[in-house]
């Protein structure tokens, strides 16, 4: 994992239910490869999630998952979701053809068997908070937020959905705005990769 992105709060893809924080994960595979300006790295993969720790959450399976173990309520008190990147893990990735095209989806996610050597990341290390960038422009007087290098543009394009982004761009603030994460330090288990 190279990259967590938080998006901010974004509208369902069904109407019936309200809007929600997300945020994305970022993966590299490091031995599937692909050639972009001439340069050989390893193919990208992500996975949205509604940002929340709910035992039904998608997001907290994948965790416990991931780290081979449940959490316990003061991990989850305490967890900062940013500790991921620069872990490894085994991915399982889903072809679902949809309307003819297909797409490459993480189906889930484990932590490396034993004898397995983490690998490092190739990518730099990628961390974009909307809520942040806003109000860093907000604090400079900008009319636009700084996007960090890396951050591909599609996910650029779903930030500009949110309702934060929005508020910012139209001058129009959110009447209940989303919290921030929490940016508490989590200190994992000696035996757990986060």
């Amino acid at each position: 994992c190279y990259g967590v992105v938080y998006l901010g709060t974004l509208p369902s893809f069904n109407p019936q239910y309200k809007p929600q924080k997300k945020m994305i994960l970022v993966f590299e595979m490091p031995h599937e490869r692909i050639t972009i300006k001439d340069k050989d790295l390893p193919r990208g993969i992500s996975k949205r999630y509604t940002f929340s720790f709910n035992e039904k959450s998608n997001l907290r399976k994948d965790l416990q998952s991931w780290r081979g173990r449940p959490f316990t309520q003061a991990e989850l008190d305490s967890f900062d979701i940013d500790k991921v990147i620069g872990h490894n893990c085994f991915i399982t990735v889903l072809h679902n053809e949809k309307n003819g095209v297909t797409y490459s989806d993480i189906g889930g996610i484990s932590a490396l068997a034993k004898g397995i050597r983490p690998l490092p990341p190739e990518n730099p290390s990628l961390y974009f908070n909307i809520n942040e960038s806003i109000a860093s422009a907000e604090a400079a007087g900008l009319k636009d937020i700084k996007w960090p290098e890396g951050l591909p543009p599609w996910i650029q394009k779903v930030c500009c959905e949110s309702f934060e982004y929005k508020a910012f761009a139209t001058g129009k603030p959110n009447a209940e705005p989303p919290d921030t994460p929490a940016e508490e330090d989590f200190q994992p288990a000696e035996d757990t990769p986060f």
